[in-house]
């Protein structure tokens, strides 16, 4: 009889460790999936952040009156955020990550800060070898 006891409480105690195991197990693999989610939200800003440079960078490159548009995305992942553009870069604030693309140091802003919403258009404007952006 006290062998069967035992045994039942071997088992019983086993169990527990599994359980245990198994919701560490489960922590762990959450937190990799936040982890991948939040990087894949800094690469989409990155991509948009290095367009939007390169926009500056190419309005500020060509000749008086050049003038191109961008769309901004509606969302980045899922969430919203904002752009801002100053003379040290472009800064996108998504979800509380922050991501900075730099522009050419010589380019000349009209304004010292701009702040761009999602999903609207902009116009990035070469004036007299000035970049002025407005929303369309």
């Amino acid at each position: 009889m006290e062998e069967k006891g035992t045994i039942i409480l071997e088992y019983i105690i086993v169990f527990f460790i599994l359980i245990v195991l198994c919701s560490l197990l489960i922590s762990i693999t959450f937190t990799e999936f936040q982890m991948a989610g939040e990087t894949q939200n800094r690469k989409e800003a990155r991509i948009i952040s290095n367009q939007i440079s390169e926009i500056i960078n190419n309005v500020n490159i060509n000749q008086n009156g050049y003038s191109t548009t961008y769309t901004l995305p509606d969302k980045i992942n899922k969430e919203s955020y904002i752009v801002k553009i100053n003379k040290t870069g472009v800064y996108i604030n998504s979800h509380y990550q922050l991501t900075r693309s730099n522009i050419i140091p010589k380019n000349a802003l009209k304004n010292t800060n701009y702040i761009l919403t999602s999903g609207n258009t902009y116009a990035f404007k070469n004036i007299n070898q000035t970049i002025v952006i407005t929303q369309k």
